[in-house]
């Protein structure tokens, strides 16, 4: 997989607030879009998401980053709790 790929299913993911819904919208597995995120944090070497077995947050680093990508790979807003 590519960064560029992988950055834009992370930010659907931060948009979305789940692997499972991503994985439904691009018609992939949720191994294949948890995958795509891993690769992504051990590239940048910091954690995007707190996961629980019951959801997943922004981490701090992971909302900073979520905001430096470029507009056309995120839309407005996503979504924390």
């Amino acid at each position: 997989m590519d960064k560029i790929h992988n950055m834009r299913v992370f930010s659907r993911v931060a948009e979305a607030g789940s692997f499972t819904a991503v994985a439904n919208i691009l018609e992939s597995s949720v191994g294949q879009v948890s995958r795509a995120v891993s690769i992504l944090e051990d590239e940048l070497r910091v954690r995007l998401f707190h996961r629980t077995t019951r959801r997943i947050t922004l981490t701090d680093a992971g909302e900073r980053y979520y905001q430096t990508l470029p507009a056309d790979s995120r839309r407005p807003g996503p979504r924390r709790r």
